[in-house]
């Protein structure tokens, strides 16, 4: 019944909406699962639901292959890919952060630049300034490019204190309005240094107490899980409350990016259970435990913003990014990757319950590069994986590439779950490279506008393109492409 309702939201497909022409307006959702090619939903879902399986991402109706070239390099950046989405502009790839060049390089090269419908700042701070509510989600740091780039405009990604200073103060010069959602990590860059917080002592240099400003803004701050089933109850209880929350879950992350023989080297183990990884959150007993996932978080976002937006009478939007998709991907831990790409996947389930609900509501995933570059290699036995050979050149040493199992290096293969015919496969996960590569990321959508992805971008869907798609659900108006640099204002 679900997938009904969402296939056929999606056929809407608008055939008739030339550029500039007015298309109903609702809600948007961008699900940023980082770091997320072709082949790590691949691999997700022969480990979680088997290779004859469907994952939630699976039942997103609309596709479109993803194009995520910067203006200075054929591969994406967190920061340089999330400041394009955010203003529908190429930028440069290494410093850019809400603006277009790096505040770090000498002389200084970041300018603060025009979004493509010539407003003054991102997609987001623009449906803000129309009066509608937005939230952003990241099981990382709420500081990480892929929500932060939407709301905040700095120098370089590095700047942790600004980025979180304007996420709760807005940018300077500027009368933003506040976020009504902002959850995930990074508390110690909201608290004075050496400031007691819930998961360790604060880290800003400037003594400003951010949670204490945030409440004085009238948010309800969330730090522990406890406190956040609290707020769940609460949100059951009185229909009508639309608050304003902030979810501070971890010092920085709310998991644990290092690869697997580090954690166990660590102790990072369940308790009782040393063959499983303890990925996400403090220790048992610890106020970091059991964070909440980002599927929680996601739940409770879009019921805030639906209340928000139903008393508003105007759309919401939602930036979603699970940034461990990226980091334990970067990181060279094969189970924390899959276990990240699960939890997206389940987020990715509230969006198509939301969208059953609120059919007048799309929802947009993207990517912009591929972490590590993350390959499936058969097994012929269930036997300890070893490693695969390289591609050496004619003449040279054969070069003995290392495979990861579910602990590692060494260790036990991955098992499919059940294909058709009820058969566990075994598999070892490769790594094609150290850091992010452009990898085949495919865009997918669903909802009241997913049929654009295919009937205006099936051909081509640039990263600048995100930014065409998302304004156009919220304000009614697909825009020309971008031509050019991004103008300065």
């Amino acid at each position: 019944m679900l997938r009904n309702l969402v296939v056929a939201s999606a056929a809407l497909t608008f055939v008739s909406s030339a550029l500039g022409q007015s298309l109903p307006r609702g809600n948007a959702i961008f699900f940023h699962p980082d770091g997320t090619g072709a082949n790590q939903w691949t691999a997700a879902r022969m480990y979680w639901v088997g290779p004859d399986g469907l994952l939630n991402w699976d039942r997103l109706p609309a596709v479109a292959v993803y194009r995520g070239h910067m203006k200075n390099m054929v591969a994406g950046t967190s920061n340089g890919g999330a400041t394009t989405h955010a203003f529908g502009y190429k930028v440069d790839g290494g410093g850019s952060f809400g603006k277009d060049g790096d505040g770090n390089a000498t002389p200084p090269t970041d300018r603060p630049i025009r979004a493509l419908s010539g407003y003054r700042g991102s997609l987001m701070r623009e449906a803000q300034a129309k009066g509608m509510p937005v939230g952003i989600v990241n099981d990382g740091h709420v500081g990480e490019p892929g929500t932060a780039c939407f709301l905040t405009e700095v120098g370089n990604r590095n700047n942790w204190d600004e980025i979180s200073r304007q996420l709760i103060l807005g940018r300077p010069g500027n009368k933003d309005r506040d976020p009504q959602v902002i959850l995930g990590g990074g508390e110690e860059n909201f608290l004075p240094a050496g400031a007691d917080g819930v998961h360790g002592p604060g880290k800003r240099t400037d003594q400003t107490d951010l949670i204490a400003v945030a409440r004085s803004k009238g948010y309800t701050v969330l730090r522990s899980r406890s406190e956040f089933e609290a707020f769940r109850k609460e949100l059951v209880a009185k229909k009508s409350w639309t608050p304003k929350v902030l979810g501070l879950f971890a010092a920085k992350h709310t998991f644990n990016d290092r690869d697997e023989e580090d954690l166990i080297a660590r102790g990072m183990v369940m308790p009782n259970n040393p063959q499983r990884l303890l990925l996400y959150g403090g220790k048992p007993g610890t106020p970091s435990y059991n964070p909440p996932t980002v599927a929680e978080m996601t739940a409770v976002a879009l019921e805030v913003l639906d209340r928000a937006s139903r008393k508003a009478r105007t759309p919401f939007f939602l930036v979603v990014e699970p940034e461990s998709c990226d980091n334990f991907g970067n990181s060279g831990n094969a189970i924390g990757t899959l276990t990240a790409l699960k939890r997206s996947d389940d987020a990715l389930g509230s969006m198509l319950q939301f969208v059953a609900k609120r059919p007048k509501t799309t929802v947009l995933t993207a990517a912009d590069s591929d972490a590590n570059g993350l390959q499936v290699l058969t097994l012929r036995s269930r036997e300890s994986v070893g490693t695969t050979p390289g591609n050496p050149a004619t003449g040279a040493s054969e070069v003995a590439v290392p495979l990861d199992g579910v602990l590692g290096r060494g260790t036990a293969p991955f098992l499919t779950a059940p294909d058709a015919q009820g058969n566990r496969l075994p598999f070892a996960i490769a790594w094609a490279a150290d850091s992010d590569v452009t990898g085949g990321i495919v865009s997918r959508a669903a909802g009241q506008h997913a049929g654009l992805l295919t009937s205006r971008f099936s051909g081509r869907f640039d990263n600048t393109d995100v930014y065409r798609l998302l304004y156009a659900c919220l304000f009614g108006r697909l825009l020309p492409p971008s031509r050019g640099p991004a103008p300065s204002r």
